[in-house]
């Protein structure tokens, strides 16, 4: 059976993980309110058009790429964890792809803390550690991303280093504990497997996988994606 026919087989009316974390961000979405895109790059892999429900976004990059960034109202060049902007200045932080990046995440989380209003949020998504692809990623030299990225069409400027530092629930809880943040929601899910489109048998086993760690909640640390959203205490 081609990939196509699984596909078709195993996920009808498929909603990926891009789609989900769009949803988690809509809902908390302030109306008229300041928000920040951390980490937001060229914008180009997550585009997206919240400019008409809030007052302003701001986009924060440590790279000058952002500029050609059209989704926000405002391209700042930064640190994440020595940011530009005043206490309390934003309603709403989210972060796509970002957290397993971070070489100092605690230093991270409490600027973002530091910039983001009582009673705020932050939403964040990005890989658990503990899934194959990202142990895969851990032992792997980055010339490997690079190679393996470009044949999934992603620019090698657009493959950075990653340190999965914070990328699993417990140690989001541990960041959350030392800088001002409480969670109130952490959802882990496993998506259909698409790091193994390249061949039927491999996408097979992915399905296999992808349907035992989702049907057990004593495996969701080997499941792919984490979305969770934090207060600001």
């Amino acid at each position: 059976m081609s990939i196509d026919a699984l596909d078709a087989r195993f996920y009808p009316g498929y909603v990926d993980e891009h789609v989900r974390f769009d949803r988690v961000v809509r809902r908390n979405l302030p109306p008229h309110g300041v928000v920040m895109d951390a980490g937001a790059g060229r914008g180009r892999q997550y585009p997206y058009d919240y400019g008409e429900f809030v007052s302003r976004i701001v986009g924060v990059d440590a790279g000058a790429e952002i500029a050609a960034n059209q989704n926000v109202d405002a391209a700042v060049i930064a640190d994440l964890a020595a940011l530009p902007f005043g206490v309390a200045t934003f309603d709403l932080v989210f972060s796509k792809y970002v957290l397993e990046h971070l070489t100092d995440p605690v230093r991270v989380f409490r600027e973002l803390r530091r910039v983001t209003r009582q009673g705020g949020h932050l939403v964040v998504h990005a890989p658990n550690r503990f899934h194959y692809y990202a142990i895969a990623a851990r032992i792997t030299p980055h010339r490997f991303h690079v190679w393996f990225n470009e044949r999934r069409g992603q620019a090698e400027e657009d493959t950075f280093e990653t340190r999965y530092l914070a990328n699993d629930r417990f140690a989001l809880r541990r960041i959350a504990d030392a800088s001002g943040w409480h969670i109130v929601e952490l959802d882990l899910f496993e998506t259909k497997p698409a790091y193994l489109f390249f061949h039927p048998i491999a996408y097979r086993a992915g399905i296999a996988y992808e349907r035992i760690v989702n049907r057990f909640r004593v495996l969701q640390d080997l499941r792919c994606n984490i979305i969770a959203v934090f207060e600001a205490v």
